[in-house]
C-alpha cells in the first residue's frame, strides 16, 4: 500500500492493488447480514414489539410505545442490533486493510471469526455511541418541539401543509438551523470516536478504553479528520450521481424509442435491470472500502499503529492467499448474472395480474373537486370507482360530519374547531372555494347525506377521525349506517388500532381495517380484516405475506399512472387515489394485457418508461 494518501481517491490505488481480498470480505459479510443478521433482527423486532401487548404497531402507537419504559428500552436494544449491523462491515473491512497493509494474509473465515469473537465488544460499542448520542440530541428535540408548538400548534397541521402560511417558513427555516446544528454536534463527536472501532479490534481493547484513547488522539485535529471525511462524502456523491447517469445511459441505449419486438424489448429490459443491480453493487462496495481505507490511513497518521496488539495475528488466522481469487470472483459474478437473467425470463409466464383490484376514490375525487365534500362525492360515483373513502368525525351536538382535520383552517378559511361546533354552524362555512370559486356553495356534508348519495351507487370506506374528544363516535356512525340500510355497502377504518377493535365489536360483521404509513412487528396479526398501507412500504413480498395471512392490502395515495400500475402489478386489493377515473381507466387497460406485456411493463415502470407499453 503505498499509493498517496492527499485525498479519498488516492485511496483508490490501494483498492484497486487490494481489490480481491476487499471483495471477498464485502462479499461474505453482506450475505452473512442478509441470510443471519437480518432475520434476527426482524425476530427481535416482533418480540420488542410484543412488550406492547400487541403484535404490531402503527404510526402514533409507534410513538407511544417508545416514549414507554418498556418501549423505549426496546428502542436501544433495536438501535444497538442497527449500529452492529452497519459497524460489522466497517470493522472486517477495517481487519482487512490493516492485515494487508501490513502484507499478512487476509482470511475470509479467520476474519469472520474473529469478529464473531468480538461481537460483544461491537455491540457494547454500539450501545455506548447511541446513548451518548441521543443525550446531546435531546436538546435540539425540545427546540424542535418548542417550534413546533409556538408556532404551528394552533392549528390542524394539514392547514399549514396546505397553505403554508408565514409561521409555516418561520418554523421551516428555525427547524433548518436546529438540525444543522445537531448535524455539526453529531459530526464534532464522531469525529472524536472514529478510530474507537479499530482499536477496540486491533488493540484489545474494550469499549470505553477505546473512545477515550480516540477522543485523546483527536485532541485538536478533529478539523483534519473532519475535511478528510468532507472528501470521502463528496467523492462518494460523485461516484452515486456518475452512477445514475451511466445507469439512465445504459437503459436508454438499450430499450428501443419505437415499437419493435416484444421479446426485444424485454430482453433489453432485463440486462437494463442486471446492469442497474450490478452498478450498485459496486458503487456501495468501493464507498464502503474506500471508507475503511480512510479510517486506516488516518489511524495510522494519527500514530495509533503502536496500540495494536501483536497477537491479533495470531487470532485472525494465518492461511496465505485469500481463498477466492479473482478469476473465481469474475465466474461466480458472470454466473449470478446469467442466473438472475434465466430467472427473470423464466418468470413471465408467471406473472398474475390481480383483477380484482379495486378503485376506492380518496376523500371522493379530490384531484378535480374539494375533497370530502358531496361535489367530491359525485365525480366518485362518476368515475366508475368502487369505493370512496371520506373521513368522519364528531361534531359539538353529536352529529357525525364529514371533513378530515380538525379544523376548518384548511378548507374554510376559518379557525373552527370541529369538536366545538354544530352541524347547524359548521353548515354556515363555505368549504368549497378554496379549491375554486365554482365549488363556493360546498358544504361539509353530514355521514347521513352522503349515504344518502352512495347508496346502491358506490361503497363508501369510512375512516374514523380521533383528536381527543370524542365519545360516542363509532356508536353513531354504526347507527347512522344501519338506519341507511348500507351495513353490506360499507367498511371502516382507523389510524387508531383501539378505534378499529371498537368499531369491530360493533359491527363484528363489517369489514373493518387499520391505516398505516410505518409499523414495526407483523401486522398480519393484528385482528383486523384489511390494511391500508402508504405505497412506499406496500412491496410485493409483504402483500403477498399479508395475504397469505388472510388480509386484504389498500395502497394510498396513489394518483400517477406508473404508481397505479406498479401498486395492481403487486396485487394490491384496492388503491386509493385521487384520481379514480384515472385509475379505472389505467386497470381496465391492464386487464387486456397477456403475461409478456405485463412483464415489460413492471420493468419499464422500474425505468420510467412507461411510454414503451402504449407503444406496443
Amino acid at each position: 500500500m503505498n499509493a498517496s494518501w492527499n485525498s479519498t481517491s488516492g485511496l483508490l490505488g490501494p483498492l484497486k492493488a487490494n481489490w480481491r481480498p476487499f471483495l471477498v470480505i464485502h462479499l461474505a459479510v453482506s450475505f452473512f447480514v442478509l441470510v443471519v443478521l437480518t432475520p434476527l433482527s426482524a425476530i427481535l423486532v416482533r418480540m420488542l414489539v410484543l412488550l406492547s401487548g400487541d403484535p404490531a404497531l402503527s404510526d402514533q402507537d409507534i410513538l407511544l410505545f417508545v416514549l414507554s419504559p418498556s418501549g423505549f428500552l426496546a428502542l436501544l436494544v433495536l438501535v444497538a442490533v442497527l449500529s452492529f449491523i452497519v459497524f460489522l462491515e466497517y470493522a472486517a473491512l477495517v481487519t482487512a486493510a490493516w492485515l494487508v497493509e501490513k502484507d499478512r494474509p487476509a482470511p475470509v473465515g479467520g476474519i469472520l471469526m474473529f469478529l464473531a469473537a468480538n461481537a460483544p465488544r461491537v455491540f457494547g460499542l454500539a450501545i455506548w455511541i447511541f446513548l451518548r448520542v441521543l443525550l446531546f440530541s435531546l436538546p435540539f428535540l425540545a427546540m424542535l418541539v418548542g417550534i413546533y408548538l409556538a408556532l404551528l400548534g394552533e392549528f390542524d397541521i394539514n392547514y399549514y401543509l396546505a397553505a403554508k402560511p408565514g409561521e409555516w417558513y418561520t418554523a421551516l427555516g428555525l427547524a433548518v438551523v436546529v438540525l444543522a446544528g445537531w448535524a455539526a454536534m453529531v459530526l464534532y463527536l464522531m469525529s472524536g470516536w472514529i478510530f474507537s472501532l479499530p482499536l477496540l479490534l486491533l488493540g484489545d481493547v474494550g469499549p470505553k478504553p477505546a473512545i477515550a484513547t480516540s477522543v485523546e488522539a483527536c485532541q485538536g485535529r478533529r478539523i483534519d479528520i473532519l475535511r478528510a471525511v468532507l472528501g470521502w462524502v463528496l467523492f462518494s456523491l460523485a461516484l452515486l450521481l456518475a452512477g445514475s447517469l451511466l445507469t439512465a445511459l445504459v437503459s436508454w441505449l438499450l430499450m428501443p424509442s419505437q415499437a419493435g419486438s416484444l421479446n426485444h424489448l424485454l430482453v433489453s429490459l432485463s440486462l437494463a435491470s442486471l446492469f442497474s443491480l450490478l452498478l450498485s453493487f459496486l458503487a456501495t462496495f468501493i464507498i464502503t472500502a474506500l471508507m475503511a481505507l480512510l479510517i486506516l490511513k488516518l489511524f495510522q497518521a494519527f500514530g495509533l499503529s503502536r496500540m495494536v496488539d501483536s497477537g491479533v495475528y495470531a487470532r485472525i488466522g494465518s492461511a496465505r492467499k485469500p481463498p477466492i481469487g479473482g478469476k473465481a470472483v469474475g465466474i461466480i459474478s458472470l454466473a449470478a448474472a446469467f442466473v438472475a437473467l434465466v430467472v427473470v425470463l423464466g418468470s413471465v409466464n408467471q406473472l398474475r395480474f390481480e383483477a380484482e383490484t379495486e378503485v376506492m376514490a380518496h376523500r371522493g375525487a379530490s384531484a378535480a373537486t374539494p375533497e370530502n365534500t358531496l361535489a367530491a362525492i359525485s365525480g366518485a360515483i362518476e368515475s366508475g370507482a368502487q369505493w370512496v373513502e371520506i373521513d368522519v368525525q364528531e361534531a359539538a351536538d353529536g352529529d357525525i360530519v364529514v371533513i378530515h382535520d380538525s379544523d376548518l383552517k384548511k378548507v374554510g378559511g376559518v379557525p373552527m374547531v370541529v369538536a366545538d361546533s354544530t352541524v347547524r354552524e359548521l353548515k354556515w362555512v363555505d368549504v368549497g372555494s378554496w379549491f375554486d370559486l365554482s365549488f363556493n356553495q360546498e358544504r361539509i356534508p353530514t355521514l347521513r347525506e352522503v349515504l344518502d348519495l352512495c347508496k346502491d351507487r358506490i361503497g363508501v370506506n369510512i375512516e374514523l377521525k380521533y383528536y381527543g374528544s370524542e365519545t360516542r363516535l363509532e356508536q353513531s356512525v354504526a347507527e347512522i349506517v344501519d338506519a341507511a340500510g348500507m351495513t353490506d355497502q360499507v367498511m371502516a377504518m382507523s389510524l387508531s388500532l383501539p378505534g378499529a377493535r371498537k368499531m369491530k365489536s360493533l359491527r363484528p360483521d363489517w369489514k373493518v381495517g387499520l391505516l398505516s404509513s410505518v409499523s414495526l412487528g407483523d401486522l398480519g396479526k393484528l385482528d383486523v380484516d384489511f390494511l391500508a398501507l402508504n405505497a412506499r412500504v406496500a412491496t410485493r413480498p409483504l402483500v403477498r405475506r399479508l395475504h397469505a395471512q388472510g388480509k386484504q392490502v389498500f395502497a394510498w395515495t396513489v394518483n400517477d399512472a406508473v404508481g397505479i400500475s406498479a401498486m395492481a402489478g403487486r396485487g394490491v386489493d384496492a388503491i386509493i387515489t385521487d384520481e379514480p377515473a384515472l385509475a379505472v381507466n389505467l386497470l381496465e387497460h391492464r386487464r387486456q394485457l397477456d403475461p409478456h406485456e405485463r412483464m415489460i411493463l413492471a420493468l419499464a415502470e422500474l425505468f420510467d418508461r412507461p411510454s414503451l407499453l402504449a407503444e406496443q
